[in-house]
């Protein structure tokens, strides 16, 4: 309730701003700035008592029993507030009240600090609307916890990166707006909307390669983009961001190209609200692993989308004929006219992605929803992107002395990117099986597959490789009940390249249940085993929290007795296996009966027998694949270092 209250406050302060803009002929700069603060406040202190709450392990709270946990590492308490919709949201309202701030203390118009807090005001009331303080209907003493995949470092860097790169986005085009509806044919919103574009287009782009790295490094399919429409929604606004960063540089020299600035402006904020309305809508819940799941704030988005668009282009209409007018170049030689072609060529390739990402919903409306594979992508974007290469070559060769040492340093490494993503697609891959100590030879590698061994806490499992002679070991995260949660490739890295190893889900046929009825023997085969008591224990309000079996289990001669239990969770409940007579067994207990009468324990392969079974593998070699990484930085070094100019 209090995060709601905040939350509240932070929408009327935002509101504030705008009626100050205009109520007053000349805002008040400082009252302006005050209500700024103190919506930028209240955001902060909603985001503060959001962690507070996951780091006190406040289950009543639903959105922190579905997304944290008692046994959750530090790193990932801090991760899970942006794990789910409601703090994701949550993380871009307060990156956007930040920026929101610091407007108030640039050179801009009042209207344009008018037209970026209504959009502070709308996003707050999108988060309220899907509140992530909302109460818990259930009451547990565990959460869910974060999901394997995302139980990773980079979760804590990827998606603020993202979120940064969204929100500052947001300035270029309320700095396009508030000129418009001011003075329309001015030209002195554009130096302000260079460095917010460049700055928002690197963390943009930042994100985005860091998600590529992290998809590489974890995720084990072989690559690092998929062209998942998730992945997408995210390329398209930075491709576009791309055209506005040129036409707004290009405006500062030519004011006819100042009516193309502002339609850049308006599409590229558009398409980062039309990004988020396909992720977070449901549409693309059966065609991506990164979408969120259906959702009701889906149309209120997509609402404030239409409002953005349609709003920004029915103003850039009305003021069409007080902007200024002329040819966009004046000979095909001239640099004009290369940055313009550039940017077409881009806005191009930004279509087809769109059209790709947005096939699910786009098929939707006319018959069953169906998506585009990734050959859908390459074969019409590959074309495109040769001819922006050739392009950029040629204006690099003609007016390089014009283009500043952060631009050359940035398109540089763009150029270098696409080769590298050229060269590294050209190694070999194999897939087969792989007893211990079998020996395979790909792209002049020698790989050994050494067995599993497990984690003391049974947590993780890890397939162990020698490559030329170098240990490497994939990773497999496992769930409570013992089964694979994620896994991890292995990656052997040098100078030319790396070999990439990615482990298929083993299948253990030899998992069997046995029931088990209080009092009497059973067998499974080699042992006996004996249902003789069980507990289950309560919170203070009669909920169960966890059941106990006791167990006897005898080979004929030594009776052991063990005490499986079962944790209950908000998704169910949760078992661990146990070993008995020294690993010749594991068991996990996976119920037990309402009057305690009946037990159900899975019998399930030694450690020993898991160690020595033959694996399947998918072994790749890499070419070079450093050079992407190397490049993608360059890309993002370069645009900052731009910023300074």
């Amino acid at each position: 309730m209090t995060g709601n209250l905040f939350l509240v406050g932070a929408i009327i302060a935002a509101v504030a701003v705008p009626t100050v803009c205009y109520v007053q002929k000349i805002p008040s700069a400082r009252l302006v700035k005050i209500c700024a603060g103190l919506s930028a406040t209240f955001v902060a202190a909603a985001s503060l008592l959001l962690w507070t709450l996951i780091f006190a392990d406040d289950f009543t709270v639903e959105y922190v029993a579905a997304y944290s946990s008692t046994q959750l590492p530090t790193i990932y308490k801090v991760s899970a507030f942006w794990a789910g919709q409601q703090g994701s949201f949550l993380l871009w309202l307060l990156v956007h009240a930040m920026a929101g701030v610091a407007l108030t203390f640039r050179r801009t118009n009042a209207a344009t600090v008018a037209v970026y807090f209504l959009l502070q005001a709308v996003l707050t009331a999108l988060v309220l609307a899907k509140s992530p303080f909302a109460p818990n209907p259930a009451q547990v003493v565990e959460g869910v916890g974060l999901n394997p995949l995302l139980q990773d470092f980079w979760m804590a860097i990827h998606p603020p990166i993202i979120f940064v790169g969204y929100a500052l986005l947001a300035v270029p085009f309320a700095l396009s707006l508030g000129s418009l509806l001011t003075e329309a044919a001015s030209r002195s919103w554009l130096d302000e909307a260079r460095i917010w574009t460049l700055t928002a287009w690197s963390f943009l782009g930042a994100g985005i390669f860091v998600g590529g790295y992290w998809a590489y490094k974890v995720l084990g399919w072989g690559g690092y983009w998929g062209w998942d429409p998730v992945e997408n929604s995210s390329l398209v606004p930075w491709l576009m961001a791309a055209v506005l960063l040129h036409l707004v540089n290009l405006a500062r020299k030519k004011s006819a190209v100042l009516i193309q600035a502002h339609v850049a402006a308006t599409f590229t904020y558009a398409l980062v609200v039309y990004g988020t309305f396909l992720t977070r809508s449901g549409i693309l819940g059966d065609f991506s692993v990164h979408s969120f799941a259906s959702s009701t704030v889906g149309a209120a988005i997509a609402l404030a989308d239409a409002v953005i668009l349609i709003g920004g282009l029915t103003v850039i209409l009305w003021k069409a004929k007080q902007l200024p007018q002329g040819a966009l170049y004046d000979t095909h030689g001239e640099s004009a006219f290369a940055v313009l072609l550039g940017s077409l060529l881009i806005i191009f390739v930004a279509a087809i992605v769109w059209v790709g990402m947005s096939m699910p919903l786009l098929s939707q409306l006319v018959g069953e929803a169906a998506a585009v594979d990734t050959d859908f992508y390459v074969k019409s974007t590959a074309p495109i992107a040769a001819v922006i290469v050739a392009l950029l070559i040629y204006t690099f060769a003609k007016f390089g002395r014009t283009i500043s040492l952060g631009g050359k340093i940035a398109h540089v490494g763009f150029v270098a990117m696409l080769a590298a993503i050229v060269l590294s697609s050209t190694g070999e891959t194999v897939t087969q099986e792989l007893k211990p100590r079998a020996k395979l030879q790909i792209g002049g590698h020698e790989v050994i597959y050494e067995g599993q061994t497990f984690s003391d806490d049974g947590r993780e499992k890890f397939y162990v490789y020698t490559v030329d002679g170098e240990v490497v070991r994939a990773l497999t995260k496992l769930r409570g009940n013992g089964t694979d949660a994620a896994r991890e490739p292995a990656i052997h890295k040098s100078f030319s390249g790396d070999v990439y190893i990615a482990p298929h889900a083993p299948e253990v046929d030899d998992v069997f249940e046995l029931m088990l009825t209080r009092g009497l023997f059973a067998m499974d085969g080699e042992l006996g085993y004996v249902f003789t008591d069980a507990q289950i224990d309560r919170d203070s309000s009669g909920n169960p929290i966890q059941a106990t079996a006791t167990i006897t289990v005898t080979d004929g001669e030594i009776v052991e007795a063990i005490h499986p239990t079962i944790t209950v969770t908000p998704d169910g409940g949760t078992s661990q296996a146990i070993e008995v007579f020294n690993g010749q067994r594991r068991v996990r207990l996976t119920g037990i009966s309402g009057d305690l009468q009946k037990a159900r324990l899975e019998i399930l392969p030694t450690i020993e027998k898991l160690s020595n079974m033959p694996i399947t593998a998918t072994v790749t070699t890499k070419p070079y694949i450093w050079l992407l990484w190397l490049s993608v930085s360059t890309i993002c070094a370069g645009t900052l270092l731009a910023i300074k100019r």
